[in-house]
Order: C-alpha cells, then structure tokens, then sequence
C-alpha cells in the first residue's frame, strides 16, 4: 500500500461501561480532538471503542497519540 492508502486511527480504549466510554469522549473533545466510536461484540459482551481519526500519514497519527498520551490515556495506533 502506498502512503496515499493508508488510512490509520488511534485507539483511546475499548469500555464495556458507555458512562467510562462518555467520559473518555468528553476529555479528548475538550482537548480539541474529534472522536468516535464504535460498538463490537466481543466473547466478554459488547466493548464501545473510543478512537480519533482517521489519519493518512503516521506522522499525523502519532503527533495526536502524543496529546492523547499527555491527557493521561493509553494509546494503541491501528491500521484500518
């Protein structure tokens, strides 16, 4: 895949609790940080991934998990 079709996220956390997966959404936002979510079913029950993206560079995706990191959350790059 070239640069121009990579497409990449940065993963805040994956909440079984929505009110944990409102509050994260609400600390990136106040940051400035546009964010999303998405519901996936896992074997433990459904898990509410907080994410911010996309990117189509790493160098875009990796200065925002450096701000996500100074909010004092974990941070996971993915490849979509």
């Amino acid at each position: 895949a070239t640069e121009a079709d990579v497409r990449l996220v940065v993963q805040v956390g994956a909440y079984a609790d929505a009110a944990k997966a409102r509050e994260t959404r609400l600390k990136l936002e106040k940051a400035g940080l546009k964010t999303y979510t998405q519901v996936v079913n896992t074997k433990e029950g459904p898990r509410t991934r907080v994410r911010v993206g996309p990117f189509t560079s790493r160098t875009e995706a990796d200065q925002v998990a450096g701000k996500v990191k100074s909010l004092g959350l974990p941070v996971t790059i993915l490849t979509l």
